[in-house]
């Protein structure tokens, strides 16, 4: 990844050429629509600036998981095959002058826009999701612009506003993300997790830790930071090595952790007292330190 890293920050986005696509999401199979809108090249001059400041800002990433966050200089990569953004480059990669915009309804209640930039037979993709139906914003967050004529142009007034930044890039097969709720929003990725708690459950071999699921399922319902933390058990899965309750239990006592077994099956009594301690385990975020022999719990662990 540290080859397509490089290899996007370096692209030449002053002089490559800048076209702006807005789509929407699509009930269909395809699952999104979108539209080409001309721009005049004060905007694509400005298209093309915000990128370049915001590439001078991220110089690392890191592997895309549920649970990885940035930080104010950092992105996370992921391959485009594990999520939807190929369903949206098929609609963008269409000739422009066949898929313009005919109207101020194709910009209307867009999902967000698209900027593909291409130079020297490369490209790279640039995804704003929109934070509502475009409407008009403060002028230091946003650029202005205008839709006359079949074309955008950056204007004084506020019919239309792009803000400052992208939520994410795409250069080849690799999405490099730097707001991460926000692509998760616009290719749906939440959906991805949701499902990997509802495999989880029917997950016989999971299902059998606990006298009872439910304390668990009910200490989880609909947060976003709980699904995906299950999600993420359910992709370790380390609740499925031999001898894991065993071991558990032995941890659990000798340092007084506070996770109540039941005596006869020695299986799991989840309630929701001891419901977080529970995930950290399963998570496997439960952690003692060499140096000070202290124990932590984490929000995310790299193994060494």
């Amino acid at each position: 990844m540290q080859t397509e890293f490089d290899s996007f920050r370096s692209f030449d986005f002053q002089n490559a050429n800048a076209y702006l696509w807005v789509f929407k999401k699509s009930s269909t199979a395809r699952k999104y629509t979108a539209h080409f809108v001309r721009t005049d090249p004060q905007l694509d001059a400005l298209l093309k600036n915000l990128v370049i400041h915001e590439l001078n800002r991220i110089i690392e990433f890191s592997a895309y998981t549920y649970l990885a966050e940035t930080n104010e200089n950092s992105c996370l990569a992921v391959q485009t095959n594990e999520t939807d953004f190929d369903y949206l480059k098929t609609q963008v990669d269409r000739p422009e002058p066949e898929c313009e915009a005919g109207g101020i309804k194709d910009l209307k209640g867009a999902q967000g826009y698209l900027v593909k930039f291409t130079n020297n037979n490369e490209t790279i993709y640039a995804v704003k999701r929109s934070t509502a139906t475009w409407k008009t914003s403060y002028p230091k967050k946003f650029i202005n612009m205008i839709f006359r004529d079949g074309e955008l142009a950056a204007a004084e007034d506020n019919t239309f506003s792009i803000e400052k930044n992208f939520d994410f890039y795409c250069k080849e097969t690799l999405l490099f993300i730097a707001n991460k709720r926000a692509f998760e929003s616009a290719l749906e990725h939440r959906v991805a997790y949701v499902q990997k708690f509802t495999d989880l459950q029917a997950d016989s071999s999971f299902c059998s830790l606990f006298t009872d699921l439910q304390p668990l399922i009910s200490y989880v319902g609909n947060n976003s930071i709980q699904l995906r933390r299950m999600a993420v058990v359910e992709q370790k899965g380390i609740y499925s090595r031999p001898n894991f309750l065993t071991n558990l239990k032995q941890v659990n006592n000798s340092r007084n952790w506070g996770m109540n077994f039941d005596p006869t099956t020695n299986k799991i009594i989840a309630c929701n007292l001891t419901a977080k301690t529970i995930l950290q385990v399963l998570l496997d975020h439960r952690l003692m330190s060499e140096i000070t022999s202290n124990v932590y719990d984490v929000p995310d662990a790299t193994q060494i």
